[in-house]
């Protein structure tokens, strides 16, 4: 993997979380493919699928949702193209100062506008007792 496709994949992946925490729909909307094959799935949310219901799913979220803030850590980037995902930590800190760590997986295709979100699935860090806290 070049260098150049490696960064235009975290590029990608930095904008959709840029959009997340500014609560923008038309930036999530630039960062999604528009399709039937979107999934996206939130820690204790249902499975969205196809554009209309993944977008749907971050209306819910914005609507109720008067700050975030992510902290994104530990990045790995793979890239076999026309495709690459990225997993990574997620510290998120909600309106009421709560700090929630999850891991996400984020898959892009490449396309005619470049590197677009296909999916998106966050689900809680549970960590067993005998690898400490």
């Amino acid at each position: 993997m070049t260098d150049v496709i490696r960064r235009q994949v975290e590029e990608a992946n930095t904008a959709f979380y840029q959009a997340l925490e500014s609560l923008d729909l038309d930036a999530m909307a630039d960062v999604w493919e528009a399709s039937a094959r979107s999934a996206c799935v939130h820690p204790g949310s249902p499975w969205y699928l196809g554009w209309a219901e993944v977008r749907r799913g971050f209306e819910v979220i914005f609507e109720g949702t008067p700050y975030i803030e992510f902290e994104i850590a530990d990045v790995e980037v793979r890239v076999e193209d026309p495709t690459a995902w990225v997993t990574c930590v997620e510290r998120v800190t909600g309106p009421d100062g709560r700090v929630a760590e999850l891991v996400a997986t984020n898959a892009f295709v490449l396309g005619a506008d470049g590197w677009k979100m296909v999916l998106h699935h966050a689900s809680e860090v549970v960590r067993p007792a005998s690898l400490g806290a």
